[in-house]
C-alpha cells in the first residue's frame, strides 16, 4: 500500500524513473553508507601505516645495533599494544558483519 509521500505524482510504471521521496532517501543513504566506508578506509591505512612504520623503526634499530633506552622501551611496547588492539578491532570491522550498514541497506530497499 502506497502513500501520498511516497510518490508525487502517482506510482511509478514500469520503464519509468522514480519520482518519489523514497527514491530520494535511497539516494542520501547510499550516499552515506559511501562516506562512512571511505572516512574507514582512510582510518585503517592511517592506522596500518603507523604500525609499519613502527615495526620498521624497530628493525632499523636493530640492523644498526642501537639500544634503546629502557623508559623507551616501555613507551614502545605500550604504543605496539594499543595499536594492535585497535589494528584487532578493524580487522573485526573489515570482515565482520557490520548491522549498521546492514540496517541502512535494509532500509532502503524497503
Amino acid at each position: 500500500m502506497e502513500s501520498e509521500i511516497d510518490f508525487e505524482n502517482g506510482p511509478v510504471k514500469e520503464g519509468q524513473p522514480p519520482n518519489g521521496r523514497r527514491h530520494e532517501i535511497n539516494l542520501e543513504l547510499v550516499k552515506l553508507i559511501q562516506h562512512r566506508e571511505s572516512r574507514k578506509f582512510y582510518l585503517s591505512m592511517f592506522l596500518v601505516s603507523i604500525v609499519f612504520v613502527i615495526i620498521g623503526l624497530m628493525m632499523v634499530f636493530q640492523f644498526f645495533q642501537l639500544d634503546i633506552t629502557n623508559g623507551w622501551k616501555e613507551i614502545l611496547l605500550v604504543l605496539v599494544g594499543v595499536l594492535s588492539v585497535s589494528l584487532s578491532k578493524l580487522i573485526d570491522h573489515w570482515y565482520a558483519n557490520d548491522e549498521r550498514e546492514s540496517d541502512l541497506l535494509e532500509s532502503a530497499q524497503d
